[in-house]
């Protein structure tokens, strides 16, 4: 249980991430989980490990041959709070109801990914925060990795490069990642669920902002004349295609997702993503959110509507089918491990993509973690450790 215990001590360290923020990173708090890890990685032998001031941490094991590349992001999701986590475990999960707290019950009626982890033990949340598996489950892994090594001298290893980034939730994980600094031939991000995963095809991503200013008078005396704004943003989300939301989206159909609404009736703004694996597709997402936003200002003329669009990754499949490499050697170490390796579409981001259009060439493993983002993620322990067991295998030279 070593291993998961240095997950668990992870997880217990708010990082949270905030889209709102002008700062970098965009919560000091994510460097008190980065600066742990640098000490830790000049325990573990990597003496060169530090913190740049972009809050990224950096280290290097020297090897010999490939200079192998492995990345984890310290910050948490936006969805639920990272505050006070407390992680639980339950060993031998039965395939019945996991009572998180008196108000949160984790189910396989609800989840049925479930039923394959009877018989295996499960890392829970107390029903009140995330797990922040997302992604320290992928730190703990290549962290534990490294650990193997330092406890094994002896054995020969590939030089190994490690960059632990924050922000990666808000989309800024890559921001000011310095490939000089990583020095890489070919990089992984930990950072999926299933670990038989060596995904290399992810969604293109874009954020879009609307602000709506409309017309605000009393409104015992708004006949002909008060224009709510919160009431246009309604038209404007009824106008999109109804069935490509996030809940009737699947396999390789894009979406758009609200992620926040406020305001009052003189002003409101949302803020949503776009996701599309195919790029035309994008692009006429963002052309149908500019098209309805230009009916309604002729709809109204007295009210204003600007609209923000900002582009946030895009998908890693053409870089990655350049250089095989780090594919294939996911795959050979997969199957030593007797774990049948398969490729699916990411139906979200990773730091790898950014990393990969950069030059760096970066496909995401998994973690054996899941239902990330929400109170009811939870880790296959079993799946996690022999996660510890591929890395290292990929790690050797």
């Amino acid at each position: 249980m070593k291993n998961i215990q240095r997950f668990i001590r992870y997880a217990q360290i708010d990082t949270q991430a905030d889209e709102n923020s002008s700062t970098i990173p965009s919560t000091e708090k994510q460097k008190n989980l980065s600066s742990l890890l640098v000490n830790e990685l000049k325990e573990l032998g990597l003496s060169d490990a530090f913190m740049d001031e972009y809050g990224v941490v950096y280290g290097h094991l020297p090897g010999e041959g490939d200079k192998i590349g492995f990345n984890s992001h310290v910050d948490t999701a936006l969805e639920v709070t990272g505050t006070n986590c407390q992680p639980k475990i339950i060993e031998k999960y039965d395939g019945k109801d996991i009572k998180l707290n008196e108000k949160y019950v984790l189910s396989a009626k609800q989840f049925p990914n479930l039923l394959k982890c009877v018989g295996k033990d499960l890392v829970v949340t107390n029903g009140e925060s995330l797990l922040g598996a997302d992604d320290k489950a992928g730190i703990a892994i290549i962290m534990s990795a490294l650990e193997y090594f330092h406890k094994n001298p002896s054995e020969k290893h590939k030089n190994i490069s490690v960059a632990f980034t924050p922000d990666e939730e808000i989309g800024l994980g890559s921001a000011h990642f310095d490939l000089n600094k990583m020095n890489a031939d070919y990089a992984f991000t930990i950072d999926g669920s299933s670990i038989d995963c060596i995904d290399y095809e992810n969604f293109n991503a874009a954020s879009a902002k609307i602000f709506i200013r409309g017309v605000a008078v009393h409104p015992g005396e708004g006949k002909n004349t008060l224009i709510n704004a919160i009431l246009i943003l309604n038209e404007l989300i009824s106008a999109l295609p109804a069935k490509e939301t996030p809940y009737d989206a699947k396999e390789d159909e894009g979406y758009w997702h609200i992620n926040n609404l406020n305001g009052t009736s003189e002003s409101a703004q949302l803020d949503m993503i776009l996701r599309d694996f195919d790029e035309l597709k994008l692009q006429q997402r963002i052309l149908l959110i500019n098209e309805i936003a230009g009916n309604l200002k002729k709809k109204y003329p007295k009210i204003s509507v600007d609209v923000e669009i900002k582009r946030q990754y895009e998908n890693m499949k053409p870089y990655v089918e350049k250089d095989p490499r780090p594919v294939q050697l996911a795959k050979k170490s997969l199957l030593k491990n007797g774990i049948a390796p398969r490729s699916t579409k990411i139906r979200g981001g990773t730091d790898g993509a950014a990393f990969s259009k950069m030059g760096l060439v970066t496909p995401n493993l998994g973690t054996g973690s899941y239902n990330h983002h929400g109170r009811y993620e939870y880790i296959v322990i079993q799946e996690f450790e022999k996660m510890v067991d591929v890395v290292i295998d990929m790690m050797r030279l």
